[in-house]
């Protein structure tokens, strides 16, 4: 009976990480589709949509604009890629769900 117990334990933990993957995910495709519609559109949509910049990074032909939240104890950290002619042209998402 004990063995059985255990086993059941172990399934129901094991299912629990799956179903966690998931959501992880999920939720990473969505923030992924939204950062997606921000390619092409000018510098100040962004900083609209998230504030002002925590830093930037000045490379020869672009900049780099990073933007951090904090969220249940995990920083989130946007990075977005602002070519010569203030467009966005790239980005760059860690832990942001």
């Amino acid at each position: 009976m004990k063995k059985l117990y255990l086993l059941f334990l172990f399934i129901f933990f094991i299912s629990s990480c799956k179903t966690i993957d998931r959501k992880i995910d999920n939720l990473s495709t969505e923030e992924e589709k939204k950062l997606t519609e921000l390619l092409g559109q000018h510098e100040i949509v962004l900083i609209d949509k998230f504030g002002t910049p925590d830093d930037v990074i000045h490379e020869a032909n672009s900049k780099v604009l990073i933007f951090t939240t904090k969220k249940y104890k995990i920083t989130c950290i946007r990075k977005f890629t602002i070519n010569n002619k203030r467009v966005i042209s790239g980005f760059n998402s860690r832990n942001c769900f």
